[in-house]
């Protein structure tokens, strides 16, 4: 760098003073902060002004998941999740930040992980505090042993899990409601980390209200996967934001080899089918129309991960109505009704609908319902703890299916003591 006298000496001869001295200071601010991006660079970084990444974000394969992808770029972890909401899809980006990189909120919101993602929204792992509003959520954070990290849930009577039962009855962890119900004070009150949701599209969601206060919000869409298994990959992302990565490589590895092989099955969905396994009818009549899963649905992937023949295999929505008249045509050529809607004895499926007693695996006693495992309050383990134990999860309808009774005194099944479908009649 020009030294400032000599410069200064050198200029006298040829300029007055006074255009000398614009010269020198057009010249020393040039020298301090212009083409030197390595001086740059230090500066910003000191201030806490880190320059954006021009780098491509490099992502690395989910196995299953289609809604979340993992990420990283200039060192820093990075997550995208799609949401279907109605006829929209809803995509939000988080930057993964590690807390020694970023010790206050200004600093923290200055960083980002390239130029098409400076919209994401910078969170600070591991997360310390968190509200959660979905059971889903809950349940890969017991499976992870982050739990106690919860401080505030939507309601406490819906949980299934006894011990975060027990805190949220002891007050320490606080009931903030959910949907139009859920107390924007009380969220704010938590100072958490970060809010967790979800969004349907319906009147229920609470994602907008929540979106207007100033902490993070993420909303998470494993619920709309379409197998077992994409729902399971999405523990990766929950290790990633509270730092337990170890610990989810190992709940990983008590189930490789097993659900490569069983996810085999995706790619003929009448692989049942032709091994001629128990033809099964799912869904429930409402107003005299019967509401069934696609056969690309969730529920037509656990059917057939677990060797049922789902009558509707071949069929490529998500969702399905069809009328009475439609289901007594084909009733009799199933074995097992799976899913009878909110209902869990033949009484209340009778007292809904009498004649769904003309349905075959109605009356030979073979109906599945997915609800053994429930809190007092009504909340249902099939939508907490199944969905990060998916190989389970299989086991346990496959027994149900095939209807393997369930294990003497002393005897052990591999979905023990996880047992979330139950044969209604039993």
């Amino acid at each position: 760098m020009l030294k400032i006298n000599d410069l200064r000496a050198f200029l006298r001869p040829f300029l007055g003073a006074r255009l000398a001295l614009a010269v020198l200071v057009a010249l020393f601010f040039a020298a301090c902060g212009g083409d030197s991006r390595g001086e740059t660079s230090s500066r910003e970084s000191r201030a806490g002004n880190a320059p954006l990444c021009s780098d491509s974000v490099q992502f690395y394969p989910l196995e299953y998941a289609r809604l979340l992808r993992m990420g990283v770029s200039c060192g820093q972890p990075l997550a995208e999740i799609r949401s279907v909401v109605g006829r929209d899809t809803l995509v939000k980006r988080f930057v993964l930040v590690d807390s020694a990189l970023a010790s206050d909120t200004a600093t923290l919101r200055k960083l980002s992980a390239g130029r098409e993602w400076a919209g994401a929204v910078p969170l600070r792992v591991p997360l310390r505090r968190v509200v959660v509003l979905s059971s889903a959520q809950l349940g890969f954070m017991e499976r992870l042993g982050v739990e106690s990290r919860i401080v505030g849930v939507g309601e406490g009577r819906y949980i299934v899990d006894s011990a975060l039962a027990a805190r949220v009855t002891a007050g320490e962890i606080v009931e903030v409601g959910n949907g139009p119900q859920v107390s924007l004070e009380k969220v704010v009150s938590l100072k958490p980390d970060l809010v967790m949701t979800f969004a349907t599209g319906g009147a229920y969601d609470d994602y907008e209200r929540l979106s207007t206060l100033d902490i993070p919000l993420m909303l998470t869409s494993e619920w709309q996967e379409d197998t077992p298994f994409a729902k399971f990959d999405w523990i990766s992302l929950f290790a990633k934001l509270f730092g337990v990565e170890p610990q989810a490589a190992l709940v990983t590895k008590t189930y490789s080899g097993l659900i490569p092989d069983m996810a085999k099955k995706e790619a003929d969905p009448l692989t049942a089918c032709r091994a001629n396994g128990p033809r099964v009818i799912a869904g429930m009549a409402y107003g005299g129309v019967w509401y069934a899963p696609g056969g690309r649905s969730y529920t037509a992937s656990l059917i057939r991960q677990a060797g049922g023949c789902y009558l509707w295999a071949g069929d490529t929505t998500r969702e399905m109505k069809l009328s009475l008249e439609e289901i007594f045509a084909v009733a009799d050529s199933a074995d097992v009704w799976v899913n009878p809607g909110i209902y869990g004895t033949p009484e209340e499926i009778l007292a809904a609908e009498p004649r769904l007693s003309r349905i075959r695996a109605f009356r030979e006693k073979r109906v599945c319902q997915n609800d053994a495992r429930k809190s007092a309050g009504g909340g249902n383990d099939f939508y907490e703890g199944a969905v990060a134990r998916p190989v389970e999860l299989v086991w346990n309808l496959h027994g149900c299916i095939f209807s393997e009774k369930a294990p003497k005194t002393g005897e052990k099944k591999p979905d023990e003591p996880y047992r979330w479908y139950r044969n209604i009649y039993n």
